[in-house]
């Protein structure tokens, strides 16, 4: 009970005997000090994010996950809901869990549209588990990529994004312990729009391609490669590039060994 409800109690208890009229203005005067101080409480608590939430997707989100699955199966305010967010259609994890990717609404009208990352929404027997925020890419354009568990890999998802102009990032996202888990090492970024996902080496693993530009002299009239990012150890490693002679040739199917540009050869 709070405090104010537990002094109403004790007026409640204390109404049979008639109090003097001095002591009924200063009983009001305490209770309507109550009602003040019970207000500013409450705006305290509420002016963060809702408890069990990860931080919007404006905010930064930290190096790693920092939501915790929910226990009771309450489903919080979506932290894209800002940006006028929506659900996609849930992908099957297996063992009961689905994810789904909740898209922002395009930046029409929409305050830092920009600051909306990506957000995945947890499920387990469909009940609301956790969100998780992407740390960088555009909300309005991303795309999920997932596998369901196996016996050679747990499920995982590859969160696809836009960035910027012509920019790409991609990051990996590993259901562990019921929960959602990535690491700064499973996040590369490309410098050619939307990156790609799939199992190039066939061990359970998504991996990750997408499009480099060597900047000679500059990105209009620069070559693009393609670059490929295998997953192993906890992190995204790229394995090499090659020539994209046309922006319509299919993409690489396997993993890519050859030298890549300078620019981002480091």
């Amino acid at each position: 009970m709070s405090k104010l409800a537990t002094a109403l109690a004790g007026v409640r208890r204390l109404g049979r005997p008639r109090l003097p009229r001095g002591s009924m203005l200063a009983l009001g005067s305490t209770l309507a000090l109550g009602l003040v101080l019970a207000g500013c409480a409450g705006s305290g608590r509420h002016s963060g994010a809702p408890a069990g939430t990860s931080p919007g997707a404006g905010s930064n989100p930290p190096a790693t996950d920092s939501t915790a699955p929910s226990a009771t199966g309450s489903t919080p305010a979506a932290p894209c809901q800002r940006w006028l967010c929506a659900p996609e259609q849930p992908e099957q994890l297996g063992g009961g869990y689905t994810v789904r990717l909740w898209s922002s609404a395009a930046p029409t009208g929409v305050p830092s549209p920009d600051l909306s990352t990506p957000v995945l929404q947890l499920l387990q027997d469909g009940q609301h588990r956790q969100w998780w925020v992407g740390r960088s890419g555009f909300g309005w354009s991303a795309k999920l990529d997932c596998l369901a568990a196996s016996a050679a890999a747990p499920a995982h998802c590859a969160v696809l994004a836009e960035v910027g102009s012509h920019a790409g990032t991609a990051e990996l996202v590993v259901l562990r312990s019921g929960a959602l888990v990535s690491s700064p090492r499973a996040s590369v970024s490309f410098d050619g729009g939307r990156p790609l996902a799939a199992d190039l080496d066939h061990d359970g693993w998504l991996d990750v391609l997408g499009t480099e530009n060597d900047y000679k002299p500059n990105y209009a009239t620069g070559h693009n490669y393609w670059a490929t990012y295998r997953f192993a150890d906890g992190g995204l490693n790229r394995t090499g590039c090659a020539l994209r002679r046309r922006l319509a040739e299919p993409a690489p199917d396997r993993l890519l060994t050859g030298d890549c540009p300078a620019v981002f050869a480091s």
